[in-house]
């Protein structure tokens, strides 16, 4: 896979006053007090009954001041969401812009290689902890910068990903595609989920399905999944949002879907459904074969041979 660089617009929330931390802290499922001014966490802002608002990169951005950087066209539904509870609290919100560049890298040490290039390319980048998924590590940082400019800045490097395939590889699940508002958010899997929640910080909103499922195993009625998919010969865009049935019951729910060379086939990500207390890991239709594939999986599946 090497070196990728993915870089999304976002709107970008900072919050202010006294209370700003202790608020945050409250509704977001990080502990953001604990942010040293310029650092950053992924995190999750839940309803009460823990379905998503959405997901969250926060960075402190001052001793009282902190960026929440969101989705495009959903800054307005979170304000709303964080005014809801603010009641008496000493909390000021104001909107802005900015971006999100992920990348990522098929070696650990590689990756941290590739941020200190970020660093040197873009000035003032908030870092998050890196993952790893399967044989793919990644990270991503936020800025204030918009994505063409950002884009200008890193315009020597070859290597900015202009497609999903790096995205589909490593697993990441995007929003608008994978991920959506009001969905149960541990169904994008352990590895989302605890790059997002603290499991050691004091309650906030909507931490009970988080808590309940991961303690449970992740046994929900989906998951995310990469899937390998052979024989379907229209545009791989064609697949996006299909559903592949068995006795008209889901087994696997396609959302993001490119062409890829190296194994002569479609590449996915994507939801496994459980049927009858299991999760297939293979679908046989008229017009293609489907094999569900750990996330991150994919490269070496290919490269064992694997189905």
């Amino acid at each position: 896979m090497g070196s990728a660089i993915w870089i999304r617009d976002n709107e970008v929330i900072s919050s202010f006053g006294d209370q700003s931390g202790w608020y945050l802290n409250g509704q977001l499922s990080v502990n953001v007090d604990s942010l040293r001014i310029g650092e950053a966490k992924r995190a999750l802002l839940l309803e009460p009954d823990g379905s998503l608002v959405v997901p969250v990169g926060v960075v402190r951005a001052g001793e009282h001041k902190f960026t929440l950087f969101v989705p495009v066209g959903t800054s307005s539904e979170v304000l709303a969401r964080l005014e809801r509870f603010q009641l008496r609290t000493k909390v000021t919100f104001a909107r802005s812009s900015g971006s999100v560049v992920w990348f990522s890298n098929d070696s650990e040490s590689d990756l941290g290689t590739l941020s200190q290039l970020l660093k040197v390319h873009v000035p003032e980048l908030a870092f998050a902890d890196s993952t790893i998924l399967g044989g793919i590590s990644s990270s991503e940082c936020y800025t204030g910068l918009g994505s063409a400019e950002i884009g200008d800045l890193l315009s020597d490097l070859d290597f900015i990903d202009r497609t999903m395939i790096s995205r589909i590889l490593a697993g990441e699940a995007l929003w608008g595609a994978e991920i959506s508002p009001g969905m149960n958010p541990t169904e994008l899997g352990e590895s989302f989920t605890r790059a997002r929640a603290d499991f050691n910080k004091g309650c906030y909103t909507g931490q009970e399905l988080i808590e309940r499922v991961d303690s449970r195993g992740y046994k929900t009625p989906r998951r995310l999944s990469n899937f390998l998919i052979y024989g379907f010969g229209s545009d791989p865009g064609d697949l996006v949002n299909r559903v592949f049935e068995e006795d008209r019951k889901p087994v696997f729910t396609v959302t993001s879907a490119e062409a890829y060379s190296p194994g002569k086939s479609v590449i996915a990500l994507g939801f496994a459904h459980r049927i009858g207390g299991e999760f297939r890991s293979q679908h046989i239709g008229e017009d293609s074969i489907v094999h569900a594939v750990g996330l991150g999986e994919i490269s070496r599946v290919l490269a064992h041979g694997e189905s």
